[in-house]
């Protein structure tokens, strides 16, 4: 959890910037002791229509005799017709739950000096106490969350004051949290907050009764839900933390400011996700102006995530508290957090806690799914259950459809030739627009955050995103490229629509800019230069060339440095070599000599320890339960779909990986990267149970049960799978890692080796590991002391994500940092100028053909060979080949000459009519050419691999129509979905 505790005083708000956080952390014991009483006063001469009369709730307080009266009317009612409420009372209705704060506008201090507050606005703030898991080094124990919606809507005359209006902006109107029962008495007389509070304490009550149907003396009085409210202001305004609020001026046209730019800077993995916020310097550049994109969970908002994040996505309602009676105060939006899905651990949490019964709720990764643009058949629903703790939630739907297709295109995408969405039947490679859409909304609330403002000079002045700054992977296919720029746009399109910023005229920002530039290897060396350069020679850039360079004939006669990086990530491994020169003695300038990439990377590894070492210790346990054959029982659970397998079945599976043998992998890998020096022996020794303790979600009962009576009947008799003792020896591990990484590692070696190069940077959290450095030094293609892993690497104080001695602490962040470096480098930071905009994604097929079950393309089915599609194309110049086609296959592309090079998938192909085959004189002779392409047109980049069927012919050379075969971009060669989102491993 990360805190930004926030103390009372004055806060200033920016209109218009979404929903706002104060997170204020307290000590429960500091809480004022004592109780609060009450009277009801029954009005008797009034009755109404049911025979039964009004109550009036009396505050009591001692008078001068000692006797509890009201201060108001001065009775002093008889002892048994009061009631106290106590601190812990007053306290326990609210924990865990949103609840409306008056926090009204101050209009003027009366004759008597104390001021005067105006009826509202009534619905704009809410508060949220949790405990925190542990008292923090202050002692606090508690945390209140204020929220306010800061959208400003125009007052109407005679109706309700429900939210800041603009001229309260123009104006930097004052609010005050009111607590007196006098003062705020007309806001507990609004319908729609007594019906608040009373839901509030029935829930409370039927928690407390265990369930059971409640009856009339469970409800002895009346009025106690308003009662435990105003006891629970009382304890707020008792110890002090409640700030005063005011709003920034963001509406008049002499404000005397200009925003001030930020940029979003994101290193979207398949894994895990990185965020950093760039704020632009009023004065010097500054990479103290940089923090970490954090995230508010909005299940439990107390909790926020202030390091690199998991990718998974899962749709979900954020809610903050009861939409349907805040309604009735007469705002229709108020408090409505526009994106449907949950990102980072909020997700994973979720993901953790579905039954298997709703229906498709997220996925793990959306980037590996860029390429599946196919509508999902089954739609998609909302995680988690209904109030009621029964029902599921409904399909996905809400105001965000309005600007969404079937299919999940942003509509101002589509240029009006798309339709709203009725179905959320979005496609897998839409999921990437909501991550996106999802971050934006985080961040748009950050910059503006009145604590991240506050720790920023010019606090008072409203941040705007200028540009959403994304890194790919060196190697991603361009057409991959174009489908994620599309969502990047989108993203942006979508987010501001959703905020309602897009017809809101000159208050609302301008949408940022998308930029796609920079790879992730390249991005980490530029943090390595940065650092060395700036920190280690004082920005001496040519100093540190004719140190660490040397002069290379075919790039003039200055020394130059040729570097190397390799960036292991959880989804794939890529390699970068640049060579960089220095012009004029301080300027930086790139040459991209070599790129490669391959989807084996993190998470194979994970998969291999799953199943060479996790797996056969269940199945040993399993044995010696009394299971005849345990690796036949295990194929059959966990080793993919079977005829009959129900929906529920398959999900528990899924589960049962996820949250069962995934952490149990990760244990064993993170055991291992503890390892220190050369220590060989064991490394890891628990039980399943154990290391399921120690998550911070647990494991669901359901899935664990899936397996356990899926063992008995296979004869294991009382088999638990927390039994099951997991061990491993550093041997064991690094076999895993060697036959999962080894290969690719030293295929790469083999091109740092041939480039020459002076420095190898290791970057990526598996580059932690000491296998990988070890299958590093074998090879040898740089000398050992230029092998640079970034894990611990000594940055200094200027890197976002440092650890306590200036090091890098995770070097998955390697790659987002060097984004920032490179947005700030053209001529924006001191001693460090780069031109940036010499880097580039390029094409790295050469080499396309028909894709062997291996993974391979062999010699015999390669269709085009040393084909140079960066070349600008003449006019009439086309890039076809034809081949033979009677099945589905995968066509696909390797970069080099070479057989045993791996090759990546770039199109499935495949009958647009299976029914129609066996009237097909087959073999199929099948044209394919790359499509048009105007290389002086924007946009045309992408289309430099983008191939269409052209012309087919049957075996007696009858044409057929080219829709008969279609060639699809899918570069993942499992249609079903990764192994992490199937559940499905495989037994050694």
């Amino acid at each position: 959890m990360s805190s930004s505790t926030t103390t009372a005083g004055l806060i200033s708000l920016v209109p218009s910037s979404g929903i706002q956080f104060l997170d204020i952390d307290f000590d429960v014991d500091r809480l004022p002791r004592g109780s609060r009483n009450f009277w009801e006063e029954t009005l008797r001469e009034q009755v109404d229509h049911e025979g039964k009369s009004p109550v009036i709730l009396r505050v009591l307080e001692p008078d001068a005799d000692g006797n509890l009266a009201d201060p108001v009317t001065r009775q002093v009612p008889a002892p048994e017709e009061t009631y106290a409420i106590s601190r812990a009372q007053a306290l326990e209705a609210f924990l865990n739950k949103w609840v409306p704060l008056p926090y009204f506008r101050v209009h003027a201090r009366g004759a008597d000096g104390k001021e005067v507050y105006d009826r509202g606005p009534s619905n704009w703030a809410r508060a949220y106490i949790a405990e925190l898991p542990q008292r923090d080094a202050e002692g606090r124990s508690h945390r209140l969350v204020l929220a306010f919606d800061t959208a400003l809507m125009p007052r109407v005359p005679e109706r309700p004051y429900i939210a800041p209006a603009p001229e309260d902006s123009a104006r930097q109107q004052e609010f005050a949290p009111v607590c007196g029962h006098a003062e705020n008495a007309w806001f507990l007389n609004e319908s729609w907050v007594g019906q608040w509070l009373e839901e509030g304490f029935r829930e409370l009550r039927q928690a407390q009764r265990g369930g059971r149907a409640l009856r009339p003396e469970d409800f002895p009085h009346a009025c106690e839900h308003w009662a435990r409210y105003l006891s629970f202001l009382g304890l707020l305004e008792g110890i002090g933390i409640l700030p005063r609020i005011r709003l920034v001026d963001v509406v008049s046209d002499n404000r005397g400011y200009a925003p001030i730019n930020v940029d979003l800077v994101l290193d979207v993995g398949n894994s895990r996700t990185c965020g950093l916020l760039v704020e632009e310097s009023q004065d010097a550049p500054s990479l103290n102006n940089s923090s970490v994109l954090t995230l508010r969970d909005l299940s439990r908002p107390e909790q926020l995530y202030a390091r690199p994040f998991e990718s998974r996505v899962e749709f979900a309602v954020g809610s903050f508290g009861r939409d349907a009676i805040s309604r009735r105060s007469g705002r229709a939006n108020a408090f409505r957090w526009p994106s449907p899905v949950r990102v980072g651990p909020e997700a994973m949490r979720l993901a953790a806690a579905t039954q298997g019964n709703e229906g498709a709720t997220g996925i793990s990764s959306p980037k590996r799914y860029l390429w599946d643009r196919r509508p999902n058949v089954q739609g998609w629903r909302f995680n988690g259950r209904a109030s009621d703790g029964v029902t599921t939630e409904p399909p996905v739907s809400g105001p965000f459809m309005a600007h969404v297709t079937e299919t999940g295109e942003a509509l101002r995408m589509l240029r009006g030739r798309g339709q709203p969405a009725v179905r959320a039947r979005f496609s897998r490679s839409s999921m990437f627009t909501f991550l996106l859409a999802e971050l934006l909304m985080q961040a748009v609330s950050q910059i503006n955050a009145p604590a991240t403002r506050a720790a920023r000079r010019f606090a008072d002045v409203p941040r705007r995103l200028r540009r959403v700054i994304l890194t790919l992977p060196p190697a991603m296919p361009l057409a991959e490229q174009k489908i994620l720029r599309e969502r990047a746009e989108g993203a942006v399109k979508l987010a501001w629509d959703m905020l309602g910023w897009t017809e809101a005229g000159p208050t609302a920002p301008p949408e940022p800019r998308v930029l796609l530039n920079l790879d992730e290897a390249t991005a980490t060396q530029v943090v390595w230069l940065y650092t060395e350069i700036t920190q280690r020679l004082q920005g001496d850039a040519q100093g540190m060339f004719e140190l660490a360079g040397r002069v290379r004939p075919e790039r003039g006669p200055n020394p130059c440095l040729r570097v190397a990086s390799i960036d292991i990530g959880g989804g794939t491994t890529d390699l970068m070599v640049v060579t960089w020169s220095v012009e004029n003695r301080d300027t930086i300038v790139p040459r991209q000599e070599f790129r490669e990439g391959f989807k084996i990377a993190g998470d194979e590894v994970l998969e291999g320890l799953i199943t060479h070492l996790v797996l056969p210790q269940v199945a040993d346990a399993l044995r010696a339960a009394g299971m005849s054959d345990p690796q036949a029982f295990l194929r059959q659970t966990l080793g993919g779909d079977r005829g009959g397998q129900s929906e529920v079945e398959r999900h528990l599976r899924r589960q049962f990986v996820a949250q069962v043998l995934e952490p149990v992998g990760l244990a064993v890998l993170h055991a291992y990267e503890r390892i220190e020096g050369r220590q060989m022996g064991e490394v890891f020794r628990a039980t399943i149970g154990a290391v399921l303790a120690g998550e911070a979600q647990p494991a669901n009962p359901r899935a664990i049960a899936f397996f356990e009576t899926a063992a008995r009947q296979a004869g294991a008799r009382g088999f638990a799978i927390a039994d099951v003792e997991v061990a491993a020896d550093a041997r064991r591990v690094e076999a895993v890692i060697q036959a999962t990484l080894g290969p690719v590692l030293a295929d790469l070696c083999e091109v740092v080796w041939h480039y020459d190069c002076d420095v190898l940077l290791l970057s990526g959290r598996p580059s932690r590991l000491r296998a990988v450095t070890d299958i590093v030094l074998a090879k040898s293609p740089v000398p050992p002391h230029r092998i640079i892993g970034m894990h611990r690497y000594a940055v200094g104080g200027w890197y976002p994500f440092r650890d306590a001695n200036a090091r890098i602490e995770d070097p998955k962040t390697s790659a987002a940092v060097g984004a920032m470096l490179c947005a700030l480098a053209e001529g924006r930071l001191e001693s460090f100028l780069m031109r940036t905009s010499q880097l580039g994604m390029k094409s790295t097929a050469r080499y396309i053909g028909r894709m062997e079950i291996s993974g391979q393309i062999r010699e015999q089915g390669v269709l085009l060979s040393e084909v140079d599609l960066e070349k600008r194309p003449n006019p009439g110049d086309e890039v076809t080949f034809t081949m033979n086609f009677a099945a589905p296959t995968f066509l696909g592309f390797r970069q080099l000459p070479i057989e045993r090079w791996p090759a990546t998938p770039l199109y499935a192909l495949e009958f647009a009519n299976p029914e129609s085959v066996p009237r097909m004189a087959l073999p199929l002779k099948v044209k394919i050419r790359r499509a048009d392409m105007d290389p002086d047109a924007p946009g045309q980049e992408e289309k430099r691999e983008d191939f269409r069927v052209e012309e087919i012919e049957d075996s007696e050379g009858t044409a057929l129509r080219r829709t008969d075969v279609e060639i699809r971009l899918q570069t993942m060669k499992s249609e079903a979905g990764y192994w992490r989102d199937t559940g499905v491993v495989g037994m050694a």
